[in-house]
């Protein structure tokens, strides 16, 4: 394994040791959830199964675990870095949650229904490294996703679940609110692209700034003097359009906008099914994998009522 050293910024010292501080921690852009620390692999966290049959046993097992681990760190560090006892007690872990259902997509990308978190009862869903936790989908949108799948693991059935979905995807599709079906970014280096295609006129764009050049362009084309253009660091929402102008095929409209023009409306179609695909179905797909399960359309469920008659 490869491996990179950075210097440590700053070391605090903890005078009230009682008052414990507990740090998760993470490597930035790391493709792997291990690290080295001294020249020792280490690791964040670890699951595992309880095999039991009820959350009040599974508790049980889960901080027994955690106490016996932490009998052994005394004389592993004794013996391997021939600490005293001095340092008795210097490293422990903790036991964090139990949950009693979850599904795992991927290494670090999973979503857990915990009933128990660090000693007191939960109903809450724990989401880690899927797309249904990023800002890249609307708040509102991954709000609904993720309490119809926290459902799902509770107990409600699949049929339940794949309405909630199909019907999340009708109302997004009628929606007459086109801002509510934009994908949000963030975007960077604007103007610099800008300049370039004025120079070069073939450079490569990333998706989201060519929508922010072509806003900017509409702009400038119906002397839009209400409007604000997009800058560099602005928040925007993306829309793919149901055909290709130039060298465009998306347009941004920044988030903040009080309204959207006339002229985005008149001239423009928004792709709803693209839009759609985007909001709902890619940041799902690979949890419905998981499960062996495929996304839920309104045809899907269509045919299976009609095989269930």
């Amino acid at each position: 394994m490869d491996t990179t050293t950075s210097q440590i910024k700053s070391v605090e010292k903890l005078d009230d040791f009682d008052n414990e501080n507990v740090y998760d921690i993470v490597m930035e852009d790391s493709s792997t959830p291990f690290f080295f620390g001294n020249g020792i692999l280490l690791h964040n966290s670890v699951y595992f199964n309880t095999q039991t049959d009820n959350a009040k046993h599974a508790i049980l097992v889960s901080d027994r675990i955690s106490e016996l681990v932490n009998e052994t760190f005394d004389s592993f560090v004794s013996k391997t870095f021939l600490c005293t006892s001095d340092f008795n007690g210097i490293i422990r872990c903790g036991r964090e949650i139990v949950a009693d259902r979850g599904i795992f997509v991927a290494k670090k990308m999973y979503m857990l229904h915990i009933i128990d978190n660090e000693g007191y009862a939960s109903d809450k869903l724990k989401v880690m490294g899927l797309a249904t936790k990023r800002t890249t989908l609307p708040k509102e949108i991954a709000n609904y996703i993720n309490d119809s799948i926290k459902d799902f693991l509770k107990g409600s059935s699949w049929d339940d679940f794949s309405l909630k979905i199909v019907q999340l995807k009708e109302e997004l599709q009628s929606s007459k609110d086109i801002m509510r079906i934009g994908l949000p970014k963030g975007v960077k280096k604007v103007e610099e692209y800008t300049q370039r295609l004025e120079r070069e006129h073939k450079v490569n764009l990333p998706g989201h700034v060519a929508a922010s050049i072509f806003w900017n362009q509409n702009i400038d084309k119906y002397q839009d003097k209400l409007s604000p253009r997009i800058t560099s660091g602005m928040k925007i929402r993306v829309f793919y359009l149901n055909q290709t102008y130039g060298r465009f095929k998306s347009i941004a409209i920044p988030t903040d906008i009080d309204k959207v023009p006339d002229w985005v409306l008149e001239n423009y179609t928004v792709d709803t099914d693209a839009q759609i695909e985007r909001l709902v179905d890619k940041p799902i797909e690979g949890i419905m994998a998981a499960i062996g399960k495929k996304v839920p359309t309104k045809q899907d469920r269509f045919a299976d009522s009609i095989l269930e008659f």
